[in-house]
Order: C-alpha cells, then structure tokens, then sequence
C-alpha cells in the first residue's frame, strides 16, 4: 500500500500525493460512488444516503468538464447540503404519510367500551378493540358508555364521550 513504503515523505505529503490519483479525479469514480449510495439507500431506511446523490452527481459532473479535485468536493458538498436540507425532508414526509399508523398510534380514532367509570381525578378502564386500557377524560363517564380515543399518553388512553 501506498503508506507502506520507505521514503523520507511524511505520512500526509504521501496522503496528498495518493489523493492527486487520477481515479479520484474522474466522473467514473463518481459514478461509482453515485451507485454505491443508492445502492446502500435501497438497502437502509430514512434516505439518509440518499440525499449524498445529489453531491456525488454534481461532482461527477465537474469532474467529466476536468475540474480540479478541490472544486468537485466543493461540489459534492453544496450538492449533499441541498439534498439533506431540501430533497431528504420531502421524501420523509412523503412516505410518512404514506405509511399506517401502527402500534399504539393505530389506536387513535377508535372507539371503546368504558369498563370501569372515569372521572377528572381518577381513571378508568377502556376496552379497545381486544385490549384494556387506563383512560383518563376531563368529564365523568359511566361504565359501559363509549368514548373515542383522542391521544396516548404513556400507557393511559385520553378519551372523550363518543
């Protein structure tokens, strides 16, 4: 390897040289890195990766008009900071409305059966779906009413007549 051999360079005058390479002056290592990104990005969650592509595409391109090294990672660089700034933010919106709520957010909306009778300063139990719960609910309710389920807090349902 390049940092291996005897010479009187010092480590990083034998970085910089290795760097000055050609293959990492050229559009074809850009393409690469390009792929290895999306690559990576179909394989993780959260387009994290995703949002380099832009930079790694802005770089190939200074690199295919033989710009110096110095200007395609300035280039990859704005093109990163205006993928995670600006596109990252759409696609996550994008597929978080896409996506069912699960878990205990999949409760909200629905409606139960009060179990036991909740009042201001005491909770009660609901049946939602197959499962009980703690609800509490600024109002009194009397067992065997229905009520929709507004949030969840922690294990504990906030509920409101139906």
């Amino acid at each position: 390897m390049f940092l291996l051999q005897e010479s009187s360079q010092s480590f990083f005058e034998q970085l910089s040289e290795f760097l000055q390479s050609d293959v990492f002056t050229s559009w074809e290592f850009w393409v690469v890195v390009t792929a290895v990104l999306l690559i990576g990005e179909v394989l993780t969650a959260g387009f994290l990766l995703g949002a380099f592509v832009p930079g790694s595409i802005l770089a190939a391109l200074f690199a295919a008009f033989g710009w110096s090294l110095q200007l395609q990672l300035g280039a990859f660089a704005i093109g990163t900071t205006i993928g995670l700034a600006l596109i990252r933010p759409i696609f996550l919106r994008r597929f978080k409305a896409m996506g069912e709520p699960t878990n205990v957010d999949a409760l909200i909306g629905q409606t139960g059966l009060v179990t036991d009778a909740i009042a201001p300063d005491h909770s009660g139990r609901v049946k939602v779906q197959s499962e009980e719960w703690n609800a509490a609910c600024t109002e009194v309710i009397a067992a065997g009413a229905h009520v929709r389920v507004l949030r969840v807090e922690g294990n504990t349902l906030q509920v409101e007549p139906a």
